[in-house]
């Protein structure tokens, strides 16, 4: 996937995140779209810092990392944490949507610094 195919599905899953918000969805739900919507935002701004990004979040805060970008790859891993506690273990308070949307948004305002 080209850097504009992962920029337009990432506003796609933006999209349907807001309604969800908007019609009080599922806080697993919502967490999961944040994290796949991170991965789309992250894999635009490296291809287009770096002309190269990774398609799973398997070793994506190592990439990160290993090109210099420490905050972001912090992000990644507490959105990688809450989605965690939040899909397998239902941790979590209410807090939780507002704090990976705060994340999405850090992550797609570094997205678009290039």
């Amino acid at each position: 996937m080209n850097a504009e195919s992962h920029l337009k599905r990432a506003k796609e899953i933006k999209k349907s995140i807001d309604i969800l918000k908007t019609e009080g969805g599922d806080v697993s739900s919502i967490v999961e779209l944040v994290y796949g919507c991170s991965m789309h935002y992250i894999s635009y701004g490296c291809e287009k810092r770096f002309g190269t990004h990774k398609d799973t979040h398997t070793g994506l805060q190592r990439f990160l990392r290993e090109r210099n970008e420490e905050e972001i790859a912090i992000a990644f891993g507490e959105l990688d944490t809450i989605r965690h506690g939040r899909w397998y273990g239902g941790k979590g308070n209410g807090e939780t949507i507002s704090k990976v949307l705060e994340i999405l948004d850090d992550i797609k305002r570094w997205a678009h610094e290039h």
